[in-house]
């Protein structure tokens, strides 16, 4: 058994990500002997380099950034950048076996014991055969050649790329001890991070998401009052990075290859299309012919596949990144404007629109964030899969769900699955009323009477504008959760 090691500290530049700190740092303490490899993967401006950046530090590390260039000028890279580690010029390396047995080697006998190769996916791009040179020095080296021990940490921002490494066939397959994903910051993480109040926090979420970096290149969050001085200042100025982020977005995946039919889709399912036929209608290609599309969009985190949770039909697409949405729905219909510095004038058109398609929206997606993170804060503690559905109704033409959770023990899409939740998220200008709490009560009926357990069903009505006195009135604490944004964000 390896001797136990004193666990990392987590620098204090890092910002939350306390658990993949801890097991990144278990991974590359733990005494293992023999060589190990760890994934790490996720979408650009999270902060996966400055984590690794940080972990290499902690423990003396080598870290190669990959850039995008020819086999011949990565491999020169590498090895000046091994060489700058070591302390003394390696040479050039022939090939990648060369490359990664000099790098082990000398790293080992010089007590280093880790390696980062950061945006691994440009590495892959010029040298198909890295995965398998990578696999041959595991299988030479791994935990039973009883060599000391080595860690190799590969991480990319291209999911598409990222995400196959291990999967099926491939050479990688079954070597992996890690395989971390890092997303967004949540809601809550991410208005801490910007140290801003509910409010404040909402319109930089809905704007941009949780990524981390974007607070490098904007500053600090807007005052209450300056939300749009503080967009012409950044994502509505044509001279800023943040202008034209969707084209670096689909820059980072080798796997696109015309970028013009993956704009015209993101455009499509921004605007409410969420069939792979609505999808087509509005690109102008059949949903067939989409297939190949999508399923690279998917896979490379840019669009998400929401499924209904109680009803066997076709999942319901949506645009995975806020500032994607932003783009598609305010800057693409106003560029000209935007660019002719016509800001004020674009902003005031665009203002319903982002209130209707941007806001409530994302007023949806907190609400149900808040079920899978926050519920049981407040007692409800049996939540499993959270998502949306649509319950038919004769009387009222059906109902469209906004929040809906089964229970732990439940499994989605199953005729006797127990109902642990039902919600209503408004984003309107209006307080929410009693008649919000009796249609969830009409919805929990309906369910009961097609087999569904609501015995235990509580309620949830989340509303940016509050509530009326009645409803505050005679919504019993123990069956029915009122929350506003401050609820929302954990304010009292």
């Amino acid at each position: 058994m390896p001797s136990p090691v004193a666990p990392l500290t987590k620098p204090d530049v890092i910002f939350d990500r306390s658990y993949e700190w801890d097991d990144l740092a278990q991974f590359v303490t733990d005494g293992t002997p023999g060589l190990r490899i760890g994934i790490v993967r996720g979408r650009r401006r999270h902060g996966k380099s400055f984590l690794l950046e940080h972990l290499c530090q902690a423990v003396g590390g080598a870290y190669v950034l990959a850039l995008q260039e020819s086999q011949f000028m990565a491999l020169n890279h590498f090895s000046v950048a091994l060489g700058r580690r070591l302390g003394f010029p390696v040479g050039r390396m022939p090939d990648w076996v060369t490359a990664l047995d000099t790098a082990v080697e000398g790293l080992t006998r010089a007590g280093v014991g880790l390696l980062v190769l950061d945006e691994f996916p440009y590495l892959a791009a010029s040298s198909p055969e890295l995965p398998s040179v990578l696999q041959a020095l595991y299988d030479r080296r791994g935990p039973a050649s009883g060599t000391p021990p080595f860690r190799v940490i590969l991480c990319g921002s291209a999911i598409s790329v990222m995400s196959t490494l291990l999967s099926g066939d491939q050479a990688l397959r079954g070597r992996a001890v890690i395989d971390m994903r890092m997303g967004p910051f949540s809601y809550r993480e991410a208005a801490a991070y910007w140290e801003a109040d509910p409010e404040t926090a909402f319109l930089v979420d809905a704007t941009l998401g949780g990524a981390p970096g974007y607070k490098d290149i904007v500053g600090e969050a807007p005052e209450p009052d300056s939300f749009f001085d503080w967009l012409r200042r950044g994502v509505l100025n044509p001279s800023h990075a943040l202008f034209t982020e969707p084209d670096y977005l689909l820059a980072e995946d080798p796997k696109i290859g015309d970028r013009s039919v993956y704009h015209a889709i993101w455009e499509a399912v921004a605007n409410g299309a969420t069939t792979p036929t609505q999808i087509g209608s509005l690109v102008g290609m059949d949903s067939k012919s989409l297939t190949y599309h999508l399923t690279v969009m998917r896979d490379g985190g840019f669009i998400r596949y929401g499924q209904d949770l109680l009803l066997q039909r076709r999942p319901v697409i949506t645009v995975a990144d806020p500032v994607v949405r932003f783009h598609n729905l305010v800057i693409k219909p106003n560029l000209l404007d935007f660019e002719m510095r016509n800001a004020a004038s674009a902003w005031e058109r665009s203002l319903s629109t982002f209130s209707s398609k941007i806001e409530g929206p994302h007023f949806e997606d907190l609400s149900r964030e808040w079920v899978r993170r926050h519920a049981a804060e407040v007692g409800l503690g049996s939540i499993g899969h959270v998502g949306t559905s649509e319950v038919a109704c004769r009387e009222h033409r059906g109902h469209e769900l906004d929040v809906i959770a089964i229970d732990r023990h439940s499994l989605p899409r199953s005729k006797s699955a127990t109902v642990a939740l039902l919600g209503e998220a408004k984003h309107t200008a209006k307080a929410r009323g009693i008649g919000d709490l009796r249609r969830l009560e009409h919805i929990a009926a309906l369910l009961a009477g097609r087999g569904h357990d609501t015995s235990g069903t509580a309620y949830a009505l989340f509303s940016r504008h509050g509530f009326t006195s009645e409803l505050v009135k005679v919504a019993d604490p123990g069956k029915v959760r009122l929350l506003d944004l401050n609820g929302l964000y954990g304010v009292s």
